[in-house]
């Protein structure tokens, strides 16, 4: 598969959005979505994974931003691959925020998520680095850093399970 970065990321007459009611409208833009998919996702770099890929395919990979934004969704939402997919198929708000609202089928399966992880895996037996782990490191603290209230119902889990920690280290000492 070859890496080709996704430049498209605007609306269009076939958007989903467009079949929203005003109220609808109103709710998103009231939701994690709206903060999520203006000002997290869009910071997300794709570069990185590039080594992911081979440049010889003739088959574009599956929008990597896509790939990672759905990822950090089910870390934060503590979901699994299957609740995603699931999830980002039937509720706009996920595809508003992975700005996928445009497609008639959403552009990736549990399969695609076990794929990345596996080159991932692979790039770290090379490197010895995890590339995956670290960056969802970076945008969880991205996350946390803003600003927009909006964006707390995602960092509940990661509070909880820091305050988890904690106590579970209070107990050891």
């Amino acid at each position: 598969m070859a890496f080709v970065q996704n430049t498209y990321q605007q609306l269009s007459f076939v958007d989903s959005l467009n079949h929203l009611s005003e109220r609808e409208k109103k709710l998103l833009e009231r939701s994690w979505a709206k903060p999520f998919g203006d000002d997290i996702f869009p910071k997300i770099d794709e570069r990185k994974f590039a080594d992911f890929y081979s440049d010889k395919s003739p088959r574009p990979n599956t929008p990597v931003n896509i790939v990672i934004g759905g990822m950090l969704l089910e870390e934060l939402l503590d979901m699994t691959d299957e609740e995603m997919i699931e999830t980002l198929n039937f509720d706009v708000r996920f595809q508003y925020a992975l700005h996928t609202t445009v497609y008639d089928n959403q552009p990736f399966s549990t399969n695609t998520f076990r794929r990345f992880r596996a080159r991932n895996e692979a790039n770290t037996g090379k490197t010895g680095e995890n590339l995956l782990d670290s960056y969802m490191k970076e945008l969880i603290t991205l996350v946390r850093n803003s600003s927009d209230p909006r964006l707390n119902p995602l960092l509940r889990r990661i509070r909880e399970k820091e305050k988890a920690a904690a106590q579970a280290a209070r107990c050891k000492n």
